[in-house]
């Protein structure tokens, strides 16, 4: 009992420290996948010279309303999650791709749509990097 009394007791400062960005971005109640554009950053091979991607911040660029702005991440730390869902519309995506000591931080712009899910899969090319954005239809 005892145990069970300390890993609860874990989990909720762990949780309260905001180390778990939550997958919904997005107010109201929860949606079903196809109601909902699903962006994933890539996790490469460990070891390997795969670029890791995940999300440090979005933007919907909405010229009817009020623009959607999110960053994440603490001060010190990186936190960014590998996986967020969005309402559907045009986005500004920033990634941060590292890997081993390297790392870049570049964004891309694209319509998102419901029922789609995109893989940010980051690359460098001549000292140049890169973002590439594969879609497939979320299960």
């Amino acid at each position: 009992m005892k145990n069970i009394l300390i890993a609860t007791l874990a989990a909720n400062m762990l949780g309260a420290c905001g180390f778990m960005t939550p997958v919904k971005q997005y107010a109201g109640n929860v949606q079903a996948a196809s109601d909902v554009a699903v962006i994933k950053g890539f996790v490469g091979t460990p070891f390997s010279d795969d670029f890791h991607s995940t999300i440090r911040g979005y933007a919907k660029l909405d010229a009817t309303g009020p623009r959607d702005e999110k960053q994440f991440g603490i001060p010190g730390f990186t936190d960014y999650p590998s996986e967020i869902h969005v309402l559907a519309g045009e986005y500004q995506v920033q990634v941060y791709c590292f890997s081993g000591f390297t790392s870049y931080r570049p964004s891309t712009t694209l319509p998102l749509r419901a029922g789609k899910t995109y893989l940010f899969k980051c690359g460098v090319r001549d000292d140049q990097v890169f973002v590439d954005v594969h879609t497939s239809t979320t299960d």
